[in-house]
């Protein structure tokens, strides 16, 4: 457990040590503030995704059209 003291923060709820990225307490299911961790803006959770589709039916096609030549 020493290894994650660097990343404990006390719940502001119950007062036990959690890791800092949880947004809800293992113990008391009470909310917790994110410190570390952000969650990503659903705009750019659908760029991100719709770039990595493009990407990968790119490479099938170029995959496709080098296999018929």
């Amino acid at each position: 457990m020493s290894k994650f003291k660097r990343h404990m923060v006390r719940c502001p709820h119950c007062g036990k040590d959690v890791l800092d990225h949880m947004t809800e307490c293992p113990f008391c299911h009470g909310e917790l503030e994110g410190y570390s961790y952000k969650p990503l803006d659903p705009g750019k959770i659908r760029r991100i995704r719709m770039i990595l589709a493009v990407t990968i039916l790119a490479l099938a096609a170029i995959i496709f059209i080098s296999k018929n030549l």
